[in-house]
């Protein structure tokens, strides 16, 4: 596959309010040590008014425009890869734009959807509209409050998210060879990583308190491990052929999920550690903003050329893998 993008400008925060791990543990009565021990992380930070999604996202595609070196009126498609929805209706771009104000206005909207590998699906959205010429300069948004929507009776994966946000101008460019996107998606662990209300299967005008933990995240991690396990080195070394390269020859940057899921990963599939980019301990899993929050870093400190690999697994369960240049 070509690759008809490069990343012109990136954004990235948290927000301002700070969660430790002995803060957490007080909380749920655990001993000290037991959150990190379980989780990995440290810190966590969560958006309490008056910081939300929006502000956030003012302030990291305003970062990302500086840059860039553009203005809005010089993109001509917002994507929105959240996972956290912050409505059924509209979708997360349309609020997107209504947050950057009248300078946005007419700008098309759309959402790409896939978990906490969406950045990952997003970028595959916008190489083909470069291709096809649709577009020129693209952003793309990763807003994400997962902490409103954990089960704290279920804390070894409540503890585990964090609030933060994420913006990339993307730009056309003349191709380059070897580019590679690949993603799988195994419906039999759909029901592993859910939050089953708010759809209309179970509406979220029947939600009630005897229902509440339905209208909450909830993760079965060690049947993602499994799954992981058995289909993502597979799905790994095909992606390494296509691109024609090693794990040496690029730099590694997977789906901050949890501090143990990424050793265990990374044991799994034989990650050279000097090129494994690991940050979770300082943040916690942002899902979708995970994996361009950590790139975001490396771009600040990788020369132009650069290629990376992205990688992670997500609900669905959904597996991807990609390679591409800075």
């Amino acid at each position: 596959m070509l690759q008809h993008f490069r990343i012109t400008g990136s954004g990235r925060m948290v927000p301002a309010h700070r969660i430790t791990s002995e803060e957490l543990d007080g909380r749920l009565g655990l001993s000290p040590g037991t959150t990190f021990r379980r989780t990995g992380v440290h810190t966590r930070y969560e958006a309490r008014e008056p910081e939300n999604a929006a502000t956030m996202t003012r302030t990291v595609v305003a970062a990302a425009l500086a840059e860039a070196g553009c203005g809005l009126t010089g993109i001509d498609q917002i994507i929105d890869a959240s996972l956290c929805l912050q409505q059924p209706i509209p979708c997360n771009a349309a609020l997107v734009q209504e947050s950057l104000g009248p300078e946005a206005a007419g700008i098309p909207c759309m959402d790409v959807h896939a978990s906490c590998l969406g950045f990952v699906a997003a970028l595959r959205v916008a190489n083909g509209l470069f291709a096809s010429q649709a577009a020129n300069r693209i952003l793309v948004v990763c807003a994400e409050t997962p902490l409103k929507g954990v089960n704290w009776a279920e804390p070894e994966s409540a503890c585990l998210m964090g609030d933060a946000a994420t913006a990339y101008v993307l730009e056309a460019m003349t191709p380059r060879p070897a580019c590679v996107f690949r993603m799988e998606t195994f419906a039999e662990g759909a029901n592993l990583c859910v939050v089953e209300g708010g759809g209309h299967r179970l509406p979220s005008y029947a939600y009630s308190t005897e229902q509440h933990a339905r209208y909450c995240f909830h993760m079965e991690g060690r049947e993602v491990h499994k799954m992981a396990a058995r289909y993502l080195p597979g799905l790994l070394q095909r992606a390494l052929e296509e691109a024609e390269c090693t794990l040496e020859q690029v730099e590694i940057i997977p789906h901050q999920a949890s501090g143990p899921a990424i050793e265990l990963m990374a044991r799994r599939l034989k990650l050279p550690a000097h090129r494994l980019h690991a940050t979770v301990a300082k943040h916690g899993n942002l899902v979708a903003a995970s994996i361009p929050y950590v790139l975001h870093e490396v771009r600040q400190r990788c020369a132009a050329g650069t290629r990376v690999l992205l990688l992670g697994t997500a609900a669905g369960y959904t597996q991807a893998v990609s390679v591409f240049s800075l």
